[in-house]
């Protein structure tokens, strides 16, 4: 899965359980936690020479976030390892389970190198993935206008807040 699959499929999972109960979803961290996991291996693994899913693709490094939510100042991190679940689930973790159980195979990554053209390639010619970025995008648009944030202001104000403004809400 790539950018807009992440962000778009992980916002719709929150938003749609969100429907099921009344407490506020903080949607800036389930769409940061939707997209860490690349933020923070993507990176290592290119200055590194590791292959791109490492430490914060694992089960370890969700827990620990689970972990840190149960503490009540910080409680709002749920929605984040929240997040970071969905990342987990549409890269398929399960099918490199060295990574995701890591470190209970063993500690070391697979070296790897960044091809760029090997990853545009994969957008346009899997159509999982293609559908992921196309589904991802549709629900980006479809909680957008459903909650109002229709404006650069409306969108800042979510990005403040990180629940729609109930004034917004359609």
């Amino acid at each position: 899965m790539y950018l807009l699959g992440h962000l778009g499929i992980g916002l719709g999972l929150a938003w749609l359980l969100s429907t099921r109960t009344r407490q506020p979803v903080d949607y800036r961290l389930v769409l940061l936690g939707a997209i860490l996991p690349d933020l923070v291996d993507k990176p290592l693994g290119f200055l590194l020479g590791l292959e791109a899913r490492l430490w914060a693709h694992t089960l370890l490094f969700l827990g620990i976030i689970v972990a840190v939510s149960a503490i009540p100042r910080v409680r709002g991190l749920v929605y984040l390892g929240f997040g970071v679940a969905t990342h987990l689930l549409l890269d398929l973790i399960w099918e490199q389970p060295w990574i995701a159980l890591w470190p209970a195979m063993g500690t070391a990554f697979p070296p790897g190198t960044v091809d760029v053209i090997a990853l545009l390639a994969v957008l346009w010619t899997n159509p999982v993935v293609l559908t992921g970025e196309l589904v991802g995008t549709g629900i980006l648009f479809a909680f957008a206008r459903s909650q109002g944030i229709t404006t650069w202001r409306a969108l800042v104000q979510f990005l403040r807040n990180g629940t729609p403004s109930p004034s917004s809400s359609v």
